[in-house]
């Protein structure tokens, strides 16, 4: 769980980053820090009432809810590297910020609370590093040069391939030994 949710959320916060380095020059650095920082409020907070609840419903049925949420995300990734983007006005860039940054909180809050649901330490070391990596990336200015769309791509294909699995396993599915390896089942 380490390596995927390094992946995961290296490739995730790096699309937020991204998407909030386009923002910042249309809204100004105080609205996108302030939308920012009101989505990382937003996605802690659910991580950890997931975690509390959770415990509540059978795990074949967390596993299903939580693969069909991922292929959701999974779906709207792919769908945004698809589409054109155009320009919008300043309120307009706000709102859609906004937006962005509440379904990347619900998206990397589940994400994270599912792989952590598996193995809690290495899945939250996994994630602290990858935050590092991206802050580290952000100082030196490299993240910059890296498409969008290429983070889109690589978020999509690693949601579908997190959510499947769970799917599977929640349907009790005959699958592979090497699924098992990749993603294992929460219970």
């Amino acid at each position: 769980m380490f390596f995927t949710a390094l992946k995961y959320v290296f490739v995730e916060g790096g699309e937020q980053a991204l998407v909030g380095i386009g923002t910042l020059a249309r809204i100004g650095y105080r609205e996108t820090l302030k939308i920012t920082l009101i989505g990382i409020a937003v996605g802690i907070f659910l991580y950890f009432l997931f975690l509390n609840i959770v415990g509540f419903f059978p795990t074949n049925l967390v596993e299903i809810a939580l693969g069909v949420g991922l292929l959701y995300f999974s779906y709207t990734m792919f769908k945004e590297f698809f589409e054109i983007e155009k320009e919008e006005s300043t309120t307009k860039y706000k709102i859609g910020y906004l937006y962005i940054a509440i379904l990347e909180a619900v998206e990397n809050s589940v994400a994270l609370a599912t792989f952590s649901l598996i193995d809690m330490a290495s899945a939250v070391s996994g994630a602290v590093i990858a935050i590092g990596l991206i802050i580290g990336l952000l100082y030196l200015g490299i993240i910059k040069r890296i498409p969008l769309k290429l983070t889109r791509l690589a978020s999509g294909i690693l949601l579908a391939l997190t959510g499947i699995p769970l799917i599977i396993y929640g349907l009790d599915i005959p699958y592979p030994e090497l699924m098992h390896w990749l993603i294992p089942p929460l219970s």
